[in-house]
């Protein structure tokens, strides 16, 4: 059966399909277990090849996620994952985990094990993140075949154990899906282009937590021109990779200076996941100070807000446009542009 489902493998490999008719699909079995015995040179490659690979001998999407996830140990969270009402994930050790969907929060009658929360600190581990008390917050990204997940962690001190914060990204929203799920109307969309993307100012989308600015960002980011060489801080993995566009990514806002360097006269956009801490300002004003587009999001309550927060970093307000979103729990939670600054 090993040499069954080897084969299996290399076919699946090497022609991309085992066709229904072949005797190696006796052993179906054999190959998914042999799948999960696959790595490559870093955590992020592996389940990129797994997915595949299950997506190949499946040729079903949500069949392969759940290959994928349990190769990981995640399966327990499979429910979760593909419904596509449930926008986050609250994993506490010892309670239910609770999800958040257009309806509110919610506790489930899934119990939250210390298995579950162990494979998301083996997943930082993996990703070159150091748990330490010194750095008992942190976040990073991880695509899933076709989510794409941002998973906060707070460690101890700060918290009796670890939490984890799972939010799920389903797919990139354009400007027009935006307008028709309400979170802007066709006013603000021709605003925002006319601005950003026929003026070239730049952009600061400001509001709280969840209420959409990465979302609003990235529906942005696909209305500017393809051909612009985009460099993107992306410390959360929240940016999709897009085949047509001329995309640099960096995990660390401290490798910004060598990129700039390196490549000041070729970048044409500058886009910041989050405006969070005082170096992520700094790069901000970088860009912009050598003439770059820059685009960001930036947690504030309301406009005024933002605009403080903005002047006591010392971004200079005139030329940039300022879209305050915001969050409001009703009989379900709507998120909507609240007011937009132009400057």
């Amino acid at each position: 059966m090993q040499g069954a489902a080897l084969s299996g493998l290399i076919k699946l490999m090497e022609i991309g399909h085992i066709d229904e008719r072949d005797e190696l699909l006796r052993y179906k079995k054999d190959i998914i277990n042999i799948i999960g015995r696959v790595f490559s040179k870093n955590i992020d490659k592996t389940i990129y090849i797994r997915y595949k690979l299950y997506y190949r001998l499946t040729g079903d999407v949500s069949e392969a996620l759940y290959y994928l996830m349990k190769s990981l140990e995640m399966e327990v969270l499979y429910n979760l994952f593909i419904d596509n009402n449930i926008e986050d994930i609250i994993l506490i050790p010892g309670k239910f985990i609770y999800i958040t969907t257009k309806e509110g929060k919610q506790k489930t009658g899934i119990y939250v094990t210390s298995n579950i929360v162990n494979r998301f600190l083996l997943l930082a581990r993996a990703k070159g993140l150091k748990l330490l008390q010194s750095n008992p917050s942190f976040r990073y990204g991880l695509s899933l075949g076709p989510l794409r997940l941002r998973i906060s962690i707070d460690l101890p001190p700060i918290v009796a154990a670890p939490h984890i914060y799972v939010r799920i990204h389903r797919g990139v929203k354009t400007l027009e899906d935006l307008v028709v799920s309400g979170l802007l109307d066709r006013n603000d969309a021709v605003l925002i282009y006319r601005e950003v993307a026929e003026r070239r100012k730049d952009l600061i989308v400001a509001g709280p937590p969840g209420s959409g600015k990465t979302t609003l960002l990235q529906a942005i980011d696909l209305e500017l021109p393809r051909w612009l060489q985009r460099v993107y801080i992306d410390e959360a993995d929240e940016f999709i990779d897009l085949p047509d566009f001329n995309q640099i990514k960096i995990n660390s806002v401290n490798k910004l200076k060598e990129i700039f360097s390196s490549m000041n006269r070729n970048i044409d956009l500058f886009i910041i996941g989050e405006l969070q801490y005082p170096e992520h300002f700094e790069a901000y004003r970088a860009a912009r100070a050598i003439g770059l587009q820059a685009l960001g999001t930036m947690h504030a309550a309301d406009l005024g807000k933002a605009r403080s927060r903005l002047a006591d970093s010392r971004i200079d307000q005139d030329n940039i446009v300022i879209v305050q979103l915001k969050k409001e729990y009703k009989d379900k939670i709507i998120r909507r542009i609240a007011e937009i600054h132009v400057g």
